[in-house]
């Protein structure tokens, strides 16, 4: 790998925890009012397929806000579980948690200072985050982090691992694919998002999870420390 001369950087559950908490306290209350016999993963398995699903099937024309497509997957568990529930009330309610949990997220222990030593090298970041413009600014500003370029779903009308947002944050920064490095989270949205687009990408695996060989990233890391030590390494594989 060459040095890159850029960061594609991913934000929730790459510089900031993404915390499942709006998602499980509304499934609770559809498994306490539930006419079927079921359990919180159940409901929280269906809530993310279905969400997942309406993810893939938002871009251009027929984009919604992330927030919007949460409220539908949630509208389509209580229907399908037979929760007798208003939908209003439980919509507000995943509505408010959303903005308290994902609006002030707690950003993870290593992330200001790998942030500040990217900026040390003198390489640029941009941030290239799935998720919805009034959501970020709040999470940036309880974190207090700031970012000269910023690449939304909302923004591009898609979400990654469609190319837009990666093309976006190309043109943004006038670099080629080959001479940046993609820094994220998540297997379906950032590894297989950047290897579409043919990028070089580091996975953040805080979780230690296993990946098949078909989505095994250029590197892994357990932390944000990993950009560092490919930046320390001036250009040499580790």
């Amino acid at each position: 790998m060459i040095k890159p001369k850029a960061i594609l950087l991913d934000f929730y559950g790459t510089v900031v925890e993404e915390d499942e908490a709006p998602i499980i306290l509304t499934c609770k209350e559809i498994v306490e009012a539930s006419n079927k016999s079921i359990s919180l993963s159940d409901v929280v398995a269906y809530w993310w397929e279905t969400f997942g699903d309406l993810f893939t099937n938002s871009y251009n024309e027929s984009f919604q806000l992330e927030k919007r497509l949460g409220q539908l997957a949630l509208i389509s568990a209580i229907k399908f579980f037979d929760a007798d529930l208003d939908e209003d009330n439980l919509i507000k309610k995943l509505s408010e948690y959303w903005d308290e949990y994902w609006g002030k997220p707690v950003i993870f222990p290593e992330s200001e200072k790998v942030l500040a030593k990217i900026n040390e090298y003198g390489v640029p970041i941009c941030l290239v985050s799935n998720i919805d413009n009034a959501v970020l600014d709040s999470a940036l500003k309880y974190n207090q982090l700031a970012f000269e370029m910023i690449v939304t779903s909302e923004d591009c009308r898609s979400y990654k691992p469609r190319p837009e947002m990666f093309q976006k944050a190309l043109s943004l920064l006038n670099l080629s694919n080959s001479e940046v490095l993609h820094v994220g989270d998540s297997i379906r949205s950032d590894v297989k998002g950047a290897k579409l687009m043919k990028i070089p990408v580091l996975w953040i695996n805080r979780k230690r999870q296993s990946v098949s060989q078909n989505d095994k990233p250029d590197y892994e890391s357990s932390d944000l420390n990993g950009i560092v030590h490919l930046l320390d390494c001036d250009g040499q594989v580790i």
